[in-house]
């Protein structure tokens, strides 16, 4: 902590109070700026709805002293060290009071620990010109790499193709901490073989152990079946992560067939893909695409599983044909 004073600088959370206190948090070059009775209540994990509010703007709600062990999605403190007097003008903005403003509405989605159906919905009213300039300002005056994910959430679920130019800047001047956003926007911004191409050549940076979870992030809003082509270069090791993938890409029966045939870790991918075509409370993910095998001859399904097991019958392989003989009406279209 260090005591400071800020002559013309109001406090972030109150917005009323000069700045007295700067407060390290995770972000090192993004500390808390706050008056003394705000930085004491922060501490306290007893912000008033609005000081939160205001502090989830400029830091997100998922840095610690704002996280939501301590804070409900209202910014009603829930774990307080001293009790929080609450008035009608302390309370946070709700989605209704800030829908039709613009920046006011791009605020409350960055309070959000996810960019809710709803806040999408109000986003999409408004021209998206507008959001464009206001969303890259946002993100080019920030430090803070969760505003800047949820700048590019917006340009994924809002904009997609009015941000092309400016997804192609972000490419040419690369940043991997936002791999990850990146990529979805990319998916819904850029034309699929020139989206792809950009982030497959990230992605050989990624180490083996951590490429199959990269991979499943970045790619699976892209639905390609160029990706199962990729994975079948890539996976070199069986992970949980390639068949999440490959469901969603539009896996064919004749694919899945061939898996099958070159053994280990393409088999056991082929029966993981397989199976997450079941769509039954699982992965959120995947089952949001309602993921087919597509192209099936389903007198074969049967006889091909038997004949796989046959020659790898561990367990893994004998619940998984179990399973996906169970579901063959959900999976296979």
């Amino acid at each position: 902590m260090i005591l400071l004073v800020f002559p013309t600088k109001l406090c972030e959370a109150c917005k009323l109070n000069l700045i007295s206190v700067e407060e390290n948090s995770e972000e090192p070059n993004q500390p808390y700026k706050l008056c003394n009775n705000c930085h004491e209540r922060l501490l306290k994990r007893s912000l008033k709805p609005i000081e939160w509010y205001n502090l989830a703007v400029v830091h997100s709600p998922k840095k610690y002293l704002l996280h939501d062990d301590f804070y409900e999605d209202d910014g009603q403190a829930c774990q307080p060290e001293e009790e929080v007097i609450v008035t009608k003008k302390d309370k946070a903005p709700t989605l209704k009071n800030v829908r039709k403003e613009l920046e006011a509405l791009i605020d409350f989605s960055i309070t959000r620990w996810f960019l809710e159906d709803d806040v999408i919905s109000a986003l999409k009213v408004h021209n998206d010109l507008s959001i464009l300039k206001s969303v890259k300002s946002r993100f080019y005056a920030t430090v803070n790499y969760e505003i800047k994910s949820r700048m590019l959430e917006i340009v994924a679920d809002v904009l997609g193709s009015s941000a092309s130019e400016w997804i192609r800047e972000l490419w040419n001047n690369y940043d991997e901490e936002l791999l990850f956003k990146l990529s979805l926007a990319t998916s819904s911004s850029l034309p699929i073989e020139e989206g792809l191409n950009n982030v497959l050549n990230k992605l050989k940076l990624v180490n083996e152990k951590e490429l199959p979870i990269q991979a499943f992030s970045c790619l699976y809003r892209f639905r390609s079946s160029d990706v199962l082509d990729w994975i079948e270069l890539n996976s070199i090791e069986f992970n949980d992560n390639w068949g999440r993938l490959a469901a969603v890409c539009f896996p064919t029966w004749e694919r899945m067939k061939s898996w099958l045939t070159k053994g280990r870790p393409l088999s056991l991918i082929a029966l993981d893909t397989m199976a997450n075509c079941v769509v039954r409370g699982g992965d959120p993910y995947v089952e949001q695409f309602n993921p087919k095998i597509l192209g099936t001859v389903k007198s074969e399904i049967e006889n091909v599983l038997d004949i796989y097991y046959q020659k790898d019958g561990v367990p893994r392989v004998k619940n998984r044909r179990e399973y996906i003989l169970n579901y063959k009406k959900d999976i296979f279209a």
